[in-house]
């Protein structure tokens, strides 16, 4: 009789020890699941810190606590409670990676709608929200650069946009470094530009768009010119030649430099391509006369200017165009050339323009 009572004197103890050390373990948490079914988050969560305070061994507890504060849609005490579960344990890492993401989905996608109705502020608070959600996560962070540009806020802009691209996981992102040359270009940080254009033609190699391609390789002409590094803007031209030949714009910039370098020969061919290719571009035919007229090639500053200035051939009329410079040109080349006659209309014209300009 004795030893049966001994026994069933163990069984208790047993089942006392193991209730003792399972109340220890999850009073807390069992209360604050009672209260969250009844639809009290604010207790719950209080007596989840009472607990922490006892046990803060407890993973359980503070994962619990973590989905509590993402109920009361507290973020920071959120990612404060998943960590310390997941300082003490990896088993509730799927759940936690879930409630964290469906609380990103939801506050992100609410963002959306108004930054594509170009409410950037409205945007900006829902994507910050969602940025305390996922800290880091990419695509929150360049939404956020996106709206600040827009806001033309172009320093919290660019903080923002490089930590966007800043991600080792994912790499860098072309789009992403192009918003960012856009501020670059916008403050008219000339190096700065520099710099990004070889990183984002770098990182986009070949698949890069070619509308955008010629884009920064223009930008990056420009700002060479800005720099006053004209012999580094013409190789970049050149790039930009060799990428689209038919643009007019690519020959009439590498003509400028070309002109500015005292290279008039060189520079003639490419204002007479732009001419070719943009045959109604007057400004670019004045500029070629220019580079014609200090290489004394005759000949072909009238096959530049004549047409232009004589549509209807050469014969006095009244030009709307009443720059002397070009008409002085013309006449030069005709004096040179010996045609003579052709020459005597553009005096008859020049004094016509100087009578009407005294008599305005």
């Amino acid at each position: 009789m004795s030893m049966h009572r001994g026994r069933i004197a163990t069984f208790i103890g047993l089942i006392l020890m193991v209730a003792l050390v399972t109340g220890c373990q999850s009073t807390y948490v069992r209360s604050a699941k009672i209260y969250m079914q009844q639809n009290d988050p604010d207790n719950a969560k209080k007596v989840l810190q009472e607990g922490a305070e006892v046990n803060p061994a407890d993973a359980e507890l503070w994962y619990i606590l973590g989905k509590v504060n993402a109920e009361l849609e507290m973020w920071d005490d959120m990612n404060v409670a998943f960590a310390k579960a997941q300082e003490l344990t990896d088993a509730y890492n799927d759940d936690i990676k879930n409630t964290r993401y469906e609380a990103w989905r939801r506050e992100f996608n609410a963002a959306v709608t108004p930054f594509n109705e170009h409410n950037y502020e409205r945007a900006l608070e829902r994507f910050q929200t969602a940025l305390k959600i996922q800290p880091n996560d990419k695509e929150t962070l360049k939404r956020i650069g996106l709206c600040y540009l827009q806001m033309e806020d172009y320093e919290n802009a660019e903080s923002y946009l490089q930590d966007a691209v800043h991600d080792p996981a994912t790499g860098n992102d072309v789009s992403t470094l192009y918003n960012i040359l856009m501020i670059y270009r916008t403050e008219e940080r000339n190096e700065d530009v520099i710099n990004m254009v070889d990183q984002i033609m770098v990182v986009g190699g070949d698949s890069l768009e070619a509308a955008r391609k010629l884009d920064v390789i223009q930008a990056k002409a420009l700002a060479l010119q800005q720099l006053d590094r004209n012999d580094d803007a013409i190789g970049v031209w050149d790039m930009a030649i060799e990428t689209d030949p038919d643009n007019p714009d690519f020959h009439y910039n590498k003509a400028i430099l070309l002109h500015s370098a005292e290279h008039f020969e060189a520079a003639a061919r490419e204002y007479l391509i732009a001419i070719d290719l943009n045959p109604e571009d007057s400004e670019a035919r004045l500029n070629a006369a220019r580079s014609l007229l200090a290489s004394q090639d005759w000949a072909t500053l009238v096959k530049v200017l004549e047409p232009w200035l004589f549509p209807n051939g050469v014969e006095v009329y009244d030009p709307e165009l009443k720059d002397m410079n070009s008409w002085l040109i013309l006449r030069a080349a005709y004096d040179n050339l010996e045609q003579t006659d052709k020459s005597e209309v553009v005096n008859q014209i020049l004094i016509n323009i100087q009578k009407a300009e005294s008599q305005g």
